[in-house]
């Protein structure tokens, strides 16, 4: 699957990975099920990143709430604490673009690819997002053997701050830099560790 991450050329990356050892592989293979489904119910992200961080909510192409598996065309609509996003009504938006999932006698992944995009609920198509439309994020969960792994991938990560007013600039200036600097790791971190924990 990481051959699907977009190569770095611009801007800020970032690589976030936490992974968790079990007993046995069947072990392994039982709290993949737990994961998985953790992983693939986005609106409860916020859940397991903890609820100090963004939160996140699944939505079709007209922005109204999923409650389903996301899938290629839906949308991630994000809340920032404390610094809202104007564009957005208050909220940054990206697209699902890429979804895949493999599974083999060895181990199994999923993989989703979003970029940012403008808010769909309004005719104007600005990205309504602190980062540009060249910037990825991409979110992995994968299982080899006994290893249960969550990883998050930031790609070509440039501030948006084209056509837009001052302070929304100043705005997804600050944003994204902290982002790039350590606001986006902690964030995918705490998401991470919380997709695989393991309740012993």
């Amino acid at each position: 699957m990481e051959e699907n991450i977009p190569q770095q050329y611009t801007g800020a990356k970032s690589d976030t990975v936490s992974e968790i050892k079990l007993n046995t592989e069947t072990e392994a293979v039982a709290h993949f099920e737990t994961v998985k489904k953790r992983f693939l119910d986005v609106n409860s992200w916020e859940f397991f990143a903890g609820e100090e961080k963004a939160s996140f909510t699944l939505r079709d192409e007209l922005g109204n709430l999923l409650l389903e598996k996301p899938k290629v065309g839906n949308y991630f609509k994000i809340q920032i604490p404390g610094l809202h996003n104007p564009t957005g009504d208050g909220f940054d938006w990206v697209r699902i673009e890429e979804m895949k999932e493999e599974k083999d006698e060895s181990g199994e992944s999923i993989y989703i690819r979003v970029r940012p995009a403008s808010d769909p609920t309004k005719p104007d198509h600005k990205t309504a997002h602190f980062f540009d439309e060249t910037a990825t994020s991409n979110f992995l969960i994968k299982r080899e053997g006994s290893k249960i792994t969550a990883e998050v991938h930031g790609r070509n990560e440039e501030p948006n701050t084209e056509d837009l007013p001052v302070l929304e600039k100043v705005r997804n200036f600050l944003v994204a830099v902290g982002g790039m600097i350590a606001g986006s790791k902690f964030q995918w971190k705490s998401l991470t560790e919380g997709l695989i924990k393991f309740d012993r």
